[in-house]
């Protein structure tokens, strides 16, 4: 988050887009199970990794075409 900040302030952005942009990148991880919750359902679900970054990839590639229409709409 300093980063995004500083660089918004060096660019002469609003620092709270950037900010924005990077709270809601962080919580994209759809891809690898790298979450308690999908970590806890991958086991008895039989699931393996290859089955995440499938469904995970596209979920990703939409979440993050989502998030920037948003982003730029709103602000």
């Amino acid at each position: 988050m300093p980063l995004a900040v500083n660089i918004a302030l060096g660019a002469g952005a609003d620092p709270a887009v950037f900010a924005l942009t990077v709270a809601l990148a962080t919580s994209n991880s759809f891809i690898l199970p790298t979450h308690q919750v999908n970590a806890l359902i991958m086991g008895p679900g039989g699931y393996k990794v290859t089955d995440f970054l499938r469904a995970g990839g596209i979920m990703t590639v939409l979440f993050l075409g989502v998030m920037m229409l948003m982003l730029n709409l709103i602000y």
